[in-house]
């Protein structure tokens, strides 16, 4: 099987965390791990000191950036093309693939035209969604907005000549608002070797060290908005009432945090709530931290494929999500799906998983058994396939 030089195009990627990073980093790792040359262009990020991403046969190339406005972590790609340029003609690219539609993967369209080559487009994150436009308070902005977004979206994917979704669902949606080039579903993909489960020992020291209780709520992610960790907040205030012997865990870091630490003090459950901050990728995973919850809960109503899900059921957690966007897809005999912004049903089913000790083995089982087709290197079997039909 001939092996390929793939450019990948991306608005985010490692040390920013998110979903799109990090299944990005794992379809890189995993496509130099076959021996396939990956180059990734990507905004240059300043001053995050992490530590920075490397694999095999994938080299990382940053592009000059200005501050954006969306978070502080994000930057936006600025006159990138003469060094993307440069790059491209020393490498040779066999395909073209940008992962976002913003000034990036405007270079990506322009790389393809320049250098004649096949350009597959990714949507990982449908901004015409109403959870991004969230940020308007007014429905008439949001009607523009909306408008704008979707014609956008179909002029930068329709230069694609393959465009491919994480989510069955997003596939039936995008056919519906015009796009003219096929839509193939790729689900995100994750390592399904995790690391040895700690001992009931390292287990019990752990859970002192964040000072958990018995039963624990895990949430993970990027703090921000759109993820409304408020709602699951609120829904946990109710399981506190009648459960003392509860805590909620959340990991991660993000524009809203500090306005989740206030609500939890606000809603009297500061104690039970614990924030841990930011937390490395690899050790997230590789701490076993993950296996402290009982279960993962969110309340997000915009996941197409959502990384934090997949890993959670990686790690054999029941998930409790919202029964809307791509969550329909992974939770069903492995958890609950819930009204979007119901409190009332999302702590009700929290409650029946935790204190259900027959129920939460099952659900386990389901969520290892679930996330199989999900491993990476299925998925990178199925993406070499489409990349050769170019």
């Amino acid at each position: 099987m001939a092996l390929m030089k793939i450019a990948y195009f991306t608005d985010t990627f490692l040390p920013q965390v998110n979903g799109v990073a990090t299944a990005l980093a794992n379809q890189a790792t995993e496509l130099g791990a076959r021996n396939h040359s990956v180059l990734i262009f990507t905004p240059k990020l300043d001053g995050i000191k992490r530590e920075k991403f490397k694999a095999k046969n994938v080299q990382v190339v940053h592009l000059p950036t200005v501050p954006a406005l969306l978070y502080p972590e994000f930057k936006l790609g600025v006159f990138g093309l003469p060094k993307v340029i440069k790059y491209l003609i020393k490498f040779k690219p066999d395909i073209i693939h940008l992962h976002s539609p913003l000034t990036v993967g405007m270079d990506a369209v322009m790389a393809a035209k320049l250098f004649n080559r096949p350009l597959v487009g990714t949507i990982h994150v449908y901004f015409a969604e109403s959870g991004y436009l969230r940020w308007f308070k007014y429905k008439l902005a949001v009607k523009l907005v909306d408008k704008a977004v979707r014609r956008f979206l179909n002029f930068m994917f329709n230069q694609c000549d393959l465009v491919l979704v994480p989510s069955k669902m997003l596939v039936e949606e995008l056919n519906k608002d015009g796009f003219k080039k096929p839509v193939s579903y790729l689900p995100n993909g994750v390592s399904l070797t995790p690391p040895k489960p700690l001992s009931n020992k390292a287990k019990t020291l752990l859970k002192k060290k964040y000072g958990l209780k018995t039963k624990v709520v895990l949430h993970f992610g990027r703090l921000s908005h759109e993820k409304n960790v408020d709602v699951l907040l609120k829904s946990f205030q109710l399981l506190t009432k009648k459960h003392q012997d509860v805590s909620l865990l959340i990991i991660g870091d993000g524009p809203s945090k500090s306005k989740l630490v206030q609500l939890a003090k606000k809603l009297g459950i500061g104690k039970e709530v614990v924030f841990t901050g930011f937390m490395e990728h690899q050790t997230l995973i590789s701490s076993g931290i993950l296996s402290l919850g009982d279960i993962f809960a969110t309340a997000s109503t915009m996941e197409n494929n959502p990384m934090a899900v997949l890993e959670a059921m990686m790690f054999g957690l029941p998930i409790v999500g919202v029964k809307q966007a791509g969550l329909i897809e992974l939770i069903s005999s492995n958890g609950f799906l819930v009204k979007p912004g119901d409190t009332k049903e999302m702590a009700e089913k929290q409650e029946k998983i935790l204190f259900d000790e027959k129920l939460s083995t099952q659900m386990r089982e389901k969520s290892l058994k679930l996330i199989k087709p999900y491993s990476v290197d299925k998925v990178i079997d199925k993406l070499l396939e489409l990349y050769r039909t170019l």
